[in-house]
Parts: structure tokens; sequence; C-alpha cells
């Protein structure tokens, strides 16, 4: 792995996130979610851009290496961008989606960062700082994120809800180690690493700057939508 810059510290994670979340909320909440998909997509878009800029300078220093996890995640993230425009969804099933995503993500980093003792065996190839206590902050962190929404914008109980609600980490951790793995193959340690230098693109970063890039932010969300969409459509 590369080295890169000192991670920011918890306070600014959450602080981003947050504002991360705010955002999200209130395009969908404008346009019949119109605002939300263009803006999601591009970030999923952007997530793209980053794996394939990192694979180009993967090339470009050893000639050659494998991007089995890379042309994976990729295809991931472009069916994610499709599912975005052809999948019916409502704007609060939306934000059900994302906020369950997102919450997946920041409880995982800060369960990780403040009780985490115990590496996972099953992800010490892939991401050996994860840990159980990250995981079970997955857990909760997604539960309780979905069950905020269903309550405060009244959703109905349905089955495809109620079993995103308390399953929907688990797409979360595939997106996660999914991406992690592609980056793994790549030999970087975050997906922004070279996008920073870059005009227009790398001033986009800052967006995402406690996650160190696009991906390390989406890839969960992006697994996270094929499943919610899945289950969606097998339960009408």
């Amino acid at each position: 792995m590369r080295n890169t810059v000192p991670r920011l510290s918890l306070k600014q994670m959450v602080a981003d996130t947050l504002l991360m979340c705010t955002a999200f909320f209130v395009t969908a909440m404008i346009g019949n979610a119109w605002p939300f998909r263009i803006i999601v997509s591009l970030c999923f878009l952007m997530a793209m851009v980053e794996l394939f800029v990192s694979a180009y300078y993967a090339f470009e220093d050893r000639k050659h290496c494998d991007v089995i996890f890379c042309t994976i995640m990729m295809v991931v993230l472009l069916m994610a961008i499709v599912l975005l425009y052809t999948v019916k969804l409502t704007k609060e099933q939306y934000l059900l989606w994302m906020g369950v995503a997102m919450a997946s993500d920041a409880f995982g980093l800060i369960f990780g960062r403040l009780f985490g003792t115990r590496r996972a065996f099953f992800s010490k190839n892939i991401s050996p700082n994860k840990t159980y206590a990250g995981y079970i902050g997955e857990f909760l962190g997604s539960a309780m994120a979905g069950l905020i929404v269903i309550t405060i914008l009244r959703m109905p109980l349905t089955n495809a809800s109620t079993l995103y609600v308390y399953t929907g980490f688990v797409a979360c951790v595939i997106g996660d180690l999914l991406g992690s793995a592609a980056k793994r193959e790549l030999y970087i340690k975050d997906s922004d690493e070279f996008m920073k230098e870059l005009p227009i693109i790398g001033k986009m970063e800052i967006f995402v700057r406690s996650r160190h890039g696009f991906l390390d932010c989406f890839d969960s969300a992006s697994v996270a939508l094929i499943y919610f969409a899945i289950i969606t459509m097998g339960c009408l």
C-alpha cells in the first residue's frame, strides 16, 4: 500500500457525514427525487473515475496488475447508476436506502475507532483494520437509521423496508470489502490518492475528504442500492 495522509479526526468525520446526509435529504425531498438521482449518480460516476485513474497509474508503475475486483466494482457502480433511473422508487425509499448505507458506514467507523480491538478473521486478507466492533456498529447504525427514517417520514412497514432495515448492513459490508479488495489489488490505500492534483476533479474530493475518496464513501451504497432494488421489486 502507498503512504497516505493522516485521516481526519473522528469529530470531523461525523460532521462531514451529517453534512452529506443533510444534502441528500434536501435533494431527495425536492422535485420528486430527480436532484437526488442526479447528485448520487455523479458520486457513483466519480467513484468509477477514481478506479479508472488508479488502475491507469497501477499499470504505468508495474506494467501489469490484476484488476478482477476493480472490474467487479466498476460493474457494480455502473449497475447502481442504471438502477437509479430505471427502478421506480419513491423519494422516501431513496432516503431509506441512503440513510441505512450512510449510517452503516459512519457507525462502522465510529465503533471501530472507539471499541475496535479484535480484528475480524474473515476480512483480514482484504481489509486488516476491520474489527468486530466495527461490524457491530454497522448493524446498529443501519438499523437505527432505517427505523428513524421510517418513523419520521411515516413510511408503511412493508416486507421490503423491514427486511432492508435489518439486513441492509450485510450489503454495505460486502460493498465495503469489495471496494477494499479493488484498492488492495491496485496497491493504493485511499481511492482519491491520484485525484487530488487533477484540475476540477481534484477540487471535488473536498466533499468526501473524511473518507478519502468517492469510492471509499459510496462502495457500500452501490451494493446496498442493488440489494434494496432487488428486494423491493421482489416484494411488490
